[in-house]
């Protein structure tokens, strides 16, 4: 009964409900999780599969079903559904089974069943879109079954026709409109050419039934077909458009879409069958409907046969098309004969001959022209002679260029008299037909400029010259012959002059159709004349608008305003605009968010018996101000918010340079805004965006009073807050997205600065203040307070802004990190704030932070630690590590199920990249020679080695995924997921390869097999840190290496990576000496990542623990040799390598020859390299001794531990050679002492060969 009615009701809005969900779900900034796609899908098919036993509740669910799918495959991306799609196809297969006419002929309600079948085409055509559409290699595959269902729907559309059931006819047409939209988007028109003949019965309808016309007027009702929440454009109107409107609409679509696939001879048919029907209801009172109908269905043909056909049409089809649009030779029907149509028919007529000359050769195109324009002479009837003018404009639009170039003076001299005409329709239609030639004609119509200034001047000194619309005509004209002179419109020039006066005059009557032309003109001087005039009184104009309540006028303004910045943004900069801008961003979010809201509840809340409450006190919305076209408008200020952010982001890329300080001021004023209402209503109120697992809407929310902290919590210093901004005629707060952008835009500063070494460099940017060079205004000297506003916001009292905070301060460390302090020699110029910097990362790693500010925070955390700023303050360093450590303790509980399954991967990946560089940072310092390792830093050594365990499965385990061997992460296999997470990894891989090999120690086994503490007895003396860290299983021992060797093959690291820290040098402060130089440079190579790594991998503990190979030594060492001749970076590096594995390789590797031939081999290689560079006069002439010495020892090795065997004898006086070489090279005593030495050696392992 009626409980069960209001179950089935509630069903249904449920399901809406959650498909609105579902359509919103791929917009969310943290992505969905990958179960909800996967649960929906199920519900769906729950539903679809095991309905209920009830025939009446059985179809309620099965369309709720389709409704669930249809979001679904509209809404979701490909990739998350890929593994399904064979499962989802099926589902339609119980569907559109059986015999159509036994279907139809079942007994029971035929209503339900008919939404059913709408339901699940709605549903087949989101999966032709999602698949079909989209992938065109598997589409032949999908194909063949979307073909049965959609043709199995035709059937039953056919039978349902014959029936003629007018009880049910708005659920009918709806099954028609969804199977015509399905064909629709099919992304060949042939492939269903066995349908064509049903869909041209049914699309034809238009041309032999009468129907209401309703493609003329919009008349909303209760039966029109709601729009679906996901689609693309939601309609502008309060009410839906009906059912009979819609339906026309779909069937002449798609009547065009199959007319365009046709051949010649049922092209002709056709065209035969719109000209009867012409002919039939010359008389009739359906005739302008019918009109309307041959309009939009052959225009919508025309369009499509420009897509599909390529060549010409044929002559025949050509003339019977253009006679159905102009009466042609001897036929007496056309709809532009009609004389008095309507506008919409005029137009459509135009632009269906401008197609027709398009789709014509060159001979059909100039002889259609010249008899249009023959028709021109003594023509008597005003109407026809304006579709003329406007069609002959529209022909040289579509055709123009050398076809017509010899027509345009003629047609120039035609249309212009008759826009001379006293009859103002005549003179609005010649207008548009002349504004269309010019703009075709382009520099063909210079030589007629002064005449069509002339009639511009003639139309306003007229008696019509109060109607808006001949001065918005006029208003075109002149902007399309600014585009045509170009730079030729100087500021003096008679031409420029009288532009300039027409403009004036049609602009002072305030309408906004003239002032639109008006800003339209500035605009086109901006492009075309940019000299004509000063950029000063362009912006004065154009500021002007920028308040107006046209959305028209404001988007072109903007836009004009961007061009400008362009052009000239120096001159731009001088105006100071930014305030305008930003209030006007202000303003544009300030519309009545009521309205926007109510409209989408009621597009997307059809709940069943609900509806007609909720529609009817539409017309009390209305009569509160909300028209059709101010809720059109509403749809632009998306457009309009994203032209100013952009804008205002172009505008501060071009003047940060010269002015970061007043960017600095306007930003933070504008953040940090106090709003007029009570301070105590705005402490009051307590921040509900994040939930217990930091579930925040990134960069926007709700525009609540409470939206940034007050001055009792967060102080406000420096610059007076500027009234302009606070918002013209309004009496509140700076609406919470402009502060967010603001925030954002401040971020971009130290970026946007650009890279002149003064805005970084404190001496230089004092010394250029001091010399009164330029202005004196460098990003250096304003860091107190941009870091000042940068921690004010990472620490306001809403989530969603901090992370942009704590982001500014990594590029401020980023940016200063290496600048010193001029007063305080050997330290930094950000040690001052370390307060602020530490406390900053203490809110952004808290417990119950969301992800996007734990990420940052990290991030932060990382930069501090490794940029030296921090140094010398134990307890800073302690703090911060213990900060780093506390997520590493619930690595696996690092989860956030609201969001996707990335969001909580990256920060996986982003913690262990934190650790990775602290450890490659300490590691630093002991690597460095004569360098002090800091006392703070010490003392993390023992905690990395307690940790190594634990870091070092969670190390390997992501660099496995990396390399795709392996998911450790949650759901890396998944495409999306994978490539969220792929730049992360290529950040954060280097150095965690780096980590890993620090200090590394095999597992306790022996080569042989045998347990024992190899860990425990190893000697501290073998190990950097005096701790062994990372223990290595055999198997992963064997992973890294191959990883280490694949990555050398590869070219330069894709990313610059500031993480990656090599082991060779660190930043650090030394007694007064500069900081040491920057290594992390874009020209950072996988070597210079890699073979730091294999001098940890070649140590005496993994040769001994058997971990190595005589094959993989020499696989190493073929590399080596392949790459003898780069730079000295990799000789360095690799003679390093090199000269630990001849010292700690076994015996018997020697004894392998191809082993000891390559040894060999690079040894003299590298030896002689050593020589060039020690012999030619080069910038790396002095770093030649620290190579040498190496690989002396190495030779020194080779021939104590070789076995006296006879080829060796050449070897050694090879080397012995060499020595006697760089004795004379030696610039030192101490170099000379030591090559002396080695020679000695060699002179004595050479005579016991000889003996």
């Amino acid at each position: 009964g009626s409980n069960l009615q209001v179950d089935l009701n509630s069903l249904h809005g449920q399901a809406t409900v959650l498909a609105a969900l579902v359509s919103i779900s791929r917009k969310l900034p943290l992505g969905y999780p990958a179960r909800l796609p996967k649960a929906v899908l199920e519900v769906s098919k729950k539903l679809l599969t095991e309905s209920s036993s009830d025939a009446v509740t059985a179809k309620v669910e099965q369309e709720a079903g389709w409704l669930l799918l249809s979001s679904l495959l509209s809404s979701m991306l490909k990739e998350e559904l890929e593994d399904q799609v064979f499962d989802i196809l099926s589902l339609w297969a119980g569907l559109f089974n059986g015999n159509p006419e036994d279907v139809i002929g079942e007994n029971g309600d035929l209503q339900p069943r008919i939404r059913v079948w709408s339901a699940a085409i709605d549903a087949l055509t989101s999966f032709i879109r999602c698949f079909v559409s989209s992938n065109l290699a598997v589409s032949g595959i999908l194909l063949q079954p979307v073909m049965l269902y959609l043709n199995r729907a035709l059937s039953y559309i056919s039978l349902l026709a014959a029936k003629e059931l007018l009880d049910i006819k708005p659920e009918v047409d709806i099954f028609i409109i969804r199977t015509l939209m399905g064909y629709q988007s099919l992304p060949d028109p042939m492939a269903y050419k066995s349908d064509h003949p049903q869909i041209i019965q049914l699309c034809t309808i238009p041309y032999r039934d009468w129907f209401e016309d309703e493609l003329r007027a919009f008349q909303g009702g209760k039966d029109g077909l709601m729009p679906c929440v996901w689609d693309n454009e939601l309609s502008s109107f309060p009410q839906p458009e009906t059912i009979n409107k819609m339906l026309v609409n779909q069937m002449l679509l798609c009547f065009g879409i199959i007319f365009a696939a046709q051949n010649s001879g049922d092209m002709l048919s056709l065209l035969g069958m719109m000209e009867q029907c012409l002919k039939a209801g010359k008389k009739q009172p359906w005739h302008a409907a019918s009109m309307t109908n041959i309009c939009v269905g052959l225009l919508a043909g025309l369009k499509a046969l420009l897509a599909l056909r390529p060549q010409s049409l044929e002559l025949e089809i050509l003339n019977l098309a253009q006679a159905i649009f102009k009466a042609h030779l001897l036929s007496e029907i056309g709809i532009l004969i009609e004389g008095d149509i309507c506008a919409s028919q005029r137009r459509a007529s135009s632009e269906g001959l401008g197609l027709l000359a398009r789709l014509g050769n060159d001979i059909f195109t100039a002889r259609m022209t010249r008899s249009l324009l023959g028709e021109l002479n003594g023509i008597t009837d005003s109407h026809y002679a304006g579709s003329i003018a406007l069609s002959l404009g529209c022909i040289h639009r579509s055709a123009g260029g050398m076809a017509l170039s010899t027509l345009v003076p003629t047609t120039v001299s035609s249309i212009t008299l008759l826009a001379k005409s006293s009859i103002p329709a005549l003179q609005i239609w010649s207008l548009h037909g002349l504004l269309l030639t010019i703009e075709a004609a382009g520099l063909s119509f210079v030589s007629h400029v002064q005449a069509t200034l002339g009639l511009a001047l003639e139309i306003l000194l007229s008696e019509e010259n109060g109607r808006v619309d001949l001065q918005q005509g006029v208003g075109r004209l002149i902007n399309a012959i600014v585009a045509v002179l170009g730079p030729e419109l100087a500021p003096g020039s008679i031409f420029f002059s009288r532009c300039k006066s027409v403009v004036a005059e049609i602009s002072s009557s305030e309408e906004t159709a003239t002032l639109l032309e008006s800003v339209r003109f500035t605009q086109q001087l901006v492009l075309f004349a940019p000299h004509a005039v000063s950029v000063h009184s362009h912006v004065q104009t154009l500021l002007l608008t920028l308040s107006s309540r046209q959305p028209a006028l404001r988007h072109l303004a903007v836009s004009t305003l961007r061009h400008l910045i362009e052009k000239d943004p120096v001159s731009v900069i001088d105006e100071q605009i930014e305030d305008n801008l930003f209030c006007m961003l202000d303003e544009e979010t300030d519309s009545d968010d009521f309205f926007i809201s109510l409209q989408r509840f009621l597009q997307s809340s059809k709940v069943r018996g609900l509806w007609c409450e909720v529609v009817a006190p539409i017309s009390k919305v209305t009569a509160l101000g909300v028209s059709k076209s101010n809720l059109k408008g509403q749809e632009t200020f998306h457009v309009i918010g994203n032209l100013i952010r952009g804008t205002i982001m172009r505008l501060l890329y071009v003047s940060c340079p010269s002015r970061p300080s007043r960017w600095i001021s306007i930003c933070r004023n504008m953040v940090l805004a106090m709003s007029t209402r009570a301070t105590t209503e705005i402490s009051s109120g307590n921040d509900s965006t994040s939930g217990p697992d930091g579930d925040s809407t990134l960069n926007f929310g709700d525009d609540d009073e409470n939206m940034v902290s007050d001055s009792k919590h967060i102080p406000v210093q420096g610059h007076a807050f500027e009234t302009s901004i606070v918002g013209r005629n309004r009496d509140k707060h700076l609406r919470y997205r402009t502060r967010v952008f603001a925030a954002e835009c401040l971020s971009y500063l130290p970026e946007a600065v650009g890279t002149n070494p003064a805005h970084f460099d404190l001496s230089l940017a004092s010394r250029k203040v001091a010399n009164e060079q330029v202005s004196g205004d460098w990003l250096v000297l304003q860091v107190q307070e941009l870091i000042s506003v940068a921690y004010q916001i990472s620490t306001i009292q809403f989530e969603n802004m901090r992370p942009i905070g704590v982001r500014l301060l990594s590029s401020v460390v980023d940016k200063f990190e290496t600048v010193p302090d001029p007063e305080l020699p050997g330290h930094f110029l950000l040690e001052q704030y370390q307060a602020q910097l530490i406390s900053a990362v203490r809110t952004a790693l808290d417990t119950s932070s969301g992800p996007i500010l734990l990420e940052e925070g990290l991030l932060l955390a990382t930069k501090i630690m490794t940029s030296g700023i921090i140094s010398g303050d134990q307890a800073a360093v302690k703090r911060i590590f213990s900060l780093l450590s506390r997520p590493l303790d619930d690595f696996k509980d690092l989860y956030y199920p609201s969001f996707a399954e990335w969001v909580s991967c990256k920060i996986k990946i982003r913690l262990l990249a934190a650790h990775a560089s602290l450890k490659c940072y300490t590691y630093a310092f002991l690597r460095r020679h004569q360098a002090v390792v800091p006392d703070e830093y010490l003392a993390l050594l023992p905690l990395f080695s307690r940790s190594s365990s634990i870091l070092g499965k969670y190390w390997i385990s992501l660099l496995k995924d990396y390399s795709c061997w392996n998911s450790f992460l949650d759901a890396i296999q998944s495409p999306l997921v994978s490539s969220k997470l792929q730049p992360c990894l290529e950040e954060a891989w280097p150095v965690i390869l780096q980590a890993l090999a620090l200090d590394a120690v095999p597992v306790n086994v022996d080569r042989n097999g045998n347990s024992e503490a190899a860990a425990e007895n190893m000697s501290a003396n073998s190990l950097v840190s005096g701790y062994s860290m990372v223990e290595l299983e055999s198997e992963e021992y064997q992973f890294l290496w191959g990883f280490a060797l694949l990555v050398i093959f590869q070219g330069q690291h894709p990313a610059l990576c500031k993480q990656v820290i090599p082991l060779a040098s660190a930043k650090a402060k030394h007694d007064g000496d500069t900081p040491a130089e920057d290594t992390t440079s874009p020209g950072l190579k996988f070597y210079e990542i890699v073979l730091p790594v294999f001098q940890f991998l070649v140590t005496q503990k993994f040769f001994s623990a058997g971990f190595l190979t005589v094959n993989i030594c020499e696989e190493l060492l073929l590399v080596f040799s392949y790459s003898i001749y780069m730079d000295n970076s990799w000789n360095s590096l690799a003679i390093s390598v090199l000269s630990q594995i001849v010292h700690n390789c076994p015996e018997d590797f020697l004894e392998a020859e191809n082993f000891a031939c390559l040894v060999v081999e690079l040894c003299l290689g590298c030896l002689f390299r050593v020589f060039h560079c020690a012999s030619a006069f080069s910038p790396v002439q002095a770093c030649w001794e620290d190579l040498l010495f190496p690989l002396f020892v190495a030779a020194k090795t080779i021939m104590r531990r070789f076995q006296p065997k006879k080829h060796l004898h050449s070897v050694a006086l090879a080397f012995l050679l060499i020595g006697y070489k760089f004795i004379r090279q030696a610039s030192t005593e101490l170099s000379l002492s030591k090559v002396t030495d080695i020679v000695k050696c060699v002179n004595s392992l050479l005579k016991k060969l000889i003996d």
